[in-house]
């Protein structure tokens, strides 16, 4: 009886250097778990850069008449073809002359055209000269041309050549940069440093001080991995002989979270 006892005595004096049990009853490592969290102080910078556009783009949208499909088509692959070599004798790429349709499997290309003509007969007894209308079917068949301008100085002249084809849809100009690297590396660089001095003017504002970095990243929660965007600045142009290529803005932003500590 008294070996039973001793051996309880030792498995309980076990468990309670395993696990202290504090004044209310609860184990210490328990109350450790449920601990509050740290405070943390969270902030967002945005920077911004701007980049010269490298690259403009420029839609034509044309058409041709026929008595049939095939005319119609026959038309318009003409006219493609010599707005094509106009181009082409401006000194941009055949590459650069990308068919800009965007019908599904070339549905809506061709369109049935009707039109109402009408005749007039002799007139009839009571003197009255009744007018017949006929119906004419024609087909109109339309394409597009996607114009990548590599030399931004020939956008002028290309509105020029389109014009002088009776090709007067033309799309407003789109500019665009190939690489923004530097400058987006440069704004992220800006926007951390940015954010950082925000967090540490939070903490110092609230009588603490900034802890070690807990997470940096430019992306923000529910949204898209890299959180910074490429804007055309400024409006459309219109179709003009002379085009100003205008800067486009590379805009980051940096989101940071830091421990907030109390000075001692």
């Amino acid at each position: 009886m008294r070996g039973t006892l001793r051996r309880v005595l030792r498995v309980g004096l076990a468990l309670y250097c395993l696990f202290p049990v504090g004044p209310n009853g609860v184990a210490l490592a328990q109350a450790d778990s449920i601990r509050s969290p740290l405070p943390t102080v969270q902030t967002a910078a945005t920077a911004q850069r701007s980049v010269r556009p490298d690259v403009a783009i420029l839609t034509l949208t044309f058409s041709a008449l026929g008595h049939s499909p095939a005319a119609a088509g026959e038309a318009l692959a003409a006219r493609a073809d010599s707005m094509r070599r106009a181009l082409q004798a401006l000194g941009i790429p055949h590459d650069s002359l990308i068919t800009g349709s965007r019908w599904y499997w070339w549905r809506g290309r061709v369109e049935m055209v009707v039109a109402t003509r009408y005749a007039e007969k002799g007139t009839d007894a009571r003197g009255v000269r009744p007018a017949l209308s006929f119906q004419d079917t024609s087909y109109r068949a339309t394409d597009a041309i996607e114009v990548h301008f590599h030399d931004l100085r020939r956008v002028g002249a290309g509105i020029d050549s389109a014009l002088a084809h009776g090709i007067t849809e033309i799309s407003p100009v789109r500019f665009l940069a190939t690489d923004v690297s530097a400058a987006q590396e440069d704004a992220l660089r800006e926007a951390t440093a940015r954010a950082r001095r925000q967090a540490t003017a939070i903490a110092e504002a609230g009588g603490g001080r900034l802890g070690r970095t807990l997470s940096l990243t430019t992306e923000r929660e529910g949204a898209s991995r890299f959180d910074f965007s490429l804007e055309s600045a400024g409006e459309s142009v219109r179709p003009e002989t002379e085009v100003i290529a205008q800067t486009i803005p590379v805009r980051v932003t940096v989101y940071g979270k830091w421990e907030l500590l109390v000075r001692p």
